[in-house]
């Protein structure tokens, strides 16, 4: 059959709330509904069942980081539990599906479907364009912090070994492509596999006690884009791709790494569980720099853990079929033509005053050293002639 669909992975999230009447898509009208395609394989997302009144937002694309589904819920969950001011949204269905084409040397094509929560607002970086005094940027600023630090308070099972919160390998920041490349046991397999990359490397420093820091819900993907607000500045937080649990450690390297997402360091406006005299961040981040430039990392992690296979979640093999038990067939993609950036506004060019003799910048006397060393006491003395002294 051409373009026949298989569904490869299915997920049952939260039970819709008695006030919600329509009923979640079905997997066959999220194939009919759901044909755009980005073509950097970004996420495309939806109202539903329209614009005007939406009550549920599909994300869909070619491939999701399936932890996204359990860490959503694991967040939306912990802070109702908690009675934070700060939410996640509801996560109702996921699922993944393959289509096969009557071409037998084509290969099928993935795509992935999300459905949760509408949640109305801006993101923070929105928010942020708009604002036009400092006051309200701080404000914003603030409740992003906020924000993280209620993620990081969501109760942690004990005996939780460091994984996404789905179970699978480790999604952070810190690693190439945001994945661990090893599936880990516990605490002390992580620690010994970063300080035998760190000695191999010769680095000098070290993870020390990594086992001793709290475990927390790590939410690491952490710039603005992520953060909505609504019109009453209630904050929202999105997109769980990167969450697992970890040892504290991990969400302060995170805090560093979105300095440079962000116009303001936010880091020591956040609260994260910590012991006292224990702190990592550094060790990690001499790491993380290693990870993303170096081969190795997972060779050497492989002569401690040894080899092992670690079995998928929410595997399914079934055809999707249509309200009347047919079988799908999904209509063809369309490209999504993204909008250009605007170009940013040419700066004046500066106004130079030619009547002014500009003088070359005076001569340090630790470089007058230098220049005398190497390039000789004539040139030195011909760029001193040239140039003001310099203020010792």
């Amino acid at each position: 059959m051409s373009n026949m669909v298989r569904m490869r992975r299915e997920w049952h999230g939260s039970a819709l709330p008695s006030h919600v009447t329509i009923p979640l898509p079905s997997p066959a009208e999220l194939v009919r509904l759901c044909t755009k395609s980005h073509p950097l394989g970004y996420t495309i997302g939806m109202p539903y069942p329209d614009a005007d009144s939406p009550v549920f937002w599909i994300k869909y694309c070619s491939s999701i980081i399936w932890n996204e589904l359990a860490a959503q819920k694991m967040a939306h969950d912990g802070l109702r539990e908690l009675n934070s001011p700060v939410k996640a949204p509801a996560i109702y269905y996921g699922c993944q599906v393959t289509v096969h084409t009557s071409d037998p040397d084509a290969w099928p094509q993935r795509r992935s479907y999300v459905v949760m929560e509408y949640i109305p607002g801006k993101t923070a970086a929105q928010r942020l364009k708009e604002a036009t005094d400092d006051a309200t940027k701080d404000d914003i600023y603030k409740q992003v912090a906020l924000a993280l630090s209620e993620l990081y308070r969501i109760p942690v099972p004990q005996n939780s070994r460091p994984a996404a919160v789905n179970g699978e390998t480790i999604c952070n920041v810190l690693f190439y492509d945001n994945v661990a490349s090893l599936h880990y046991r516990n605490v002390t397999e992580l620690e010994q596999h970063f300080n035998a990359f760190l000695s191999l490397t010769r680095q000098k420093h070290r993870v020390k006690n990594l086992a001793q820091e709290p475990m927390v819900f790590c939410y690491s993907d952490i710039w603005l884009g992520n953060f909505v607000l609504d019109d009453e500045g209630r904050i929202t937080v999105v997109d769980f791709e990167l969450a697992s649990i970890l040892p504290s450690s991990f969400s302060k390297f995170a805090l560093a790494d979105s300095r440079s997402k962000m116009d303001r360091d936010i880091g020591p406006m956040v609260v994260v569980p910590q012991v006292k005299d224990i702190d990592n961040t550094r060790a990690l981040s001499a790491i993380s720099c290693l990870v993303q430039v170096r081969a190795g990392f997972a060779k050497a992690g492989r002569k401690i853990l040894g080899y092992y296979e670690i079995e998928e979640v929410d595997r399914v093999d079934k055809l999707v079929t249509d309200e009347h038990g047919q079988p799908v067939s999904a209509p063809a993609e369309t490209l999504v033509t993204p909008e250009p950036e605007p170009e940013p506004e040419p700066e004046p060019e500066p106004t130079i005053d030619y009547s002014v003799q500009r003088l070359p910048s005076p001569i340090s006397p630790g470089w007058e050293q230098k220049w005398r060393q190497y390039m000789g006491e004539e040139h030195v003395t011909q760029a001193k002639s040239k140039s003001p002294s310099c203020l010792k």
